[in-house]
């Protein structure tokens, strides 16, 4: 059985779901198949990819954690608001959701309330497809919020944002009595501005 890989990274992206392979007219006999003969790689349970092809593994990470947003040290590092390299991927998750972590990368969940979670998704490109990240104002707000784990690197993370062309301080300001850190946060742009 030849597959067209063309055909469905046009349609669903490099990196697939198992539905998206039935949505596209394979059964499961054909799937599993097409990862024996190797024009479909298996990364983790309900997810394949397309072999030859490149992909940015947070992609998959995406698909295998639908309600997942990158935040904290991942969202700092896409956005480039610090030069900790963090050693797994750090996603945000509504409070009481459920989640089995992946094998194929390390995975840190942060369970959020609602406005948390809520305030600041944007989606982002990667190779192979797009993820959803807080925005760079949230991430600053994030890191002031849970300053006590995050420390020294919540200072780091305002100055390189405040440096930042396309910044936002009434955006920030506006995250910031949302999420009840402009006590915190507002001394620290006070000196920093």
């Amino acid at each position: 059985m030849k597959f067209d890989t063309q055909h469905i990274s046009a349609k669903y992206g490099v990196v697939l779901r198992v539905s998206d392979l039935l949505n596209f007219g394979l059964s499961f006999r054909q799937i599993r198949r097409l990862v024996e003969s190797g024009q479909l790689v298996k990364v983790d349970k309900g997810i394949y990819r397309i072999p030859d092809q490149e992909y940015d593994e947070r992609v998959a990470l995406a698909l295998r954690i639908p309600t997942g947003v990158f935040c904290m040290y991942s969202a700092s590092f896409i956005h480039q608001l610090s030069n900790f390299v963090p050693s797994g991927q750090h996603l945000a998750v509504p409070k009481k959701s459920r989640y089995v972590v992946p094998d194929f990368t390390p995975v840190k969940l942060y369970f959020w309330e609602e406005t948390p979670y809520k305030l600041g998704v944007i989606e982002h490109p990667l190779e192979g497809g797009t993820i959803r990240v807080y925005d760079p104002e949230k991430t600053v707000c994030d890191f002031f919020r849970l300053s006590s784990k995050t420390g020294e690197l919540a200072i780091e993370v305002l100055k390189s944002y405040l440096q930042r062309p396309d910044r936002n301080i009434s955006k920030l300001f506006n995250y910031a009595k949302k999420l009840r850190v402009q006590n915190s946060l507002i001394p620290y742009l006070q000196v920093l501005s």
